[in-house]
């Protein structure tokens, strides 16, 4: 399990590559034993930054990849993040509201690129979002929470319809 921030938590005095290698799993170079032997980690730090320069590229963001972290929009923020979970080789990723904050357009981008993870490498999400449109055409399963119960359980296309959903949360 691997879980994203709703505010993007990035390491200010690193780059936006530095803050994608943190989260990699078993970095040999890290290990007080073998850091002085830069052989016995020096491809493997290779192929770590060549895949996190395709989760950057995927996410929009191998053009700020030498900026530092602090200096990119809150939107590349929030790609950022998305992109450091991607880095853990997680089977299950917890997004907390990975669109706040965020234009419409970039939302949508956000999501197609987790539908995108989920087509080409199976993994399981569980995304607390309340912007349901961006949803729509992105996940199988809507649970719906209100006032610490489940209010709705179902397709998405059907929490958008019900009425219990609506009143709570579209105050319409």
């Amino acid at each position: 399990l691997v879980r994203s921030f709703q505010n993007p938590r990035l390491f200010a005095g690193m780059t936006v590559l530095e803050n994608a290698l943190v989260p990699a799993r078993n970095q040999r170079g890290e290990r007080i034993r073998d850091a002085p032997f830069r052989k016995r980690w020096e491809g493997q730090e290779k192929a770590l930054a060549e895949t996190a320069l395709e989760i950057l590229a995927r996410n929009q963001l191998k053009e700020v990849r030498l900026n530092w972290a602090t200096d990119i929009s809150g939107g590349q923020m929030k790609l950022l993040e998305v992109s450091r979970t991607r880095m853990a080789e997680p089977q299950l990723l917890l997004l907390d509201e990975p669109t706040a904050g965020v234009a419409p357009k970039l939302a949508q981008e956000i999501f197609d690129g987790i539908a995108a993870m989920h087509r080409e490498h199976g993994l399981t999400f569980l995304i607390i979002e309340h912007r349901l449109e961006v949803l729509l055409n992105t996940v199988e399963r809507v649970l719906v929470l209100h006032q610490g119960r489940i209010l709705f359980d179902g397709p998405p296309e059907s929490a958008v319809k019900d009425a219990a959903v609506i009143d709570a949360y579209l105050g319409e």
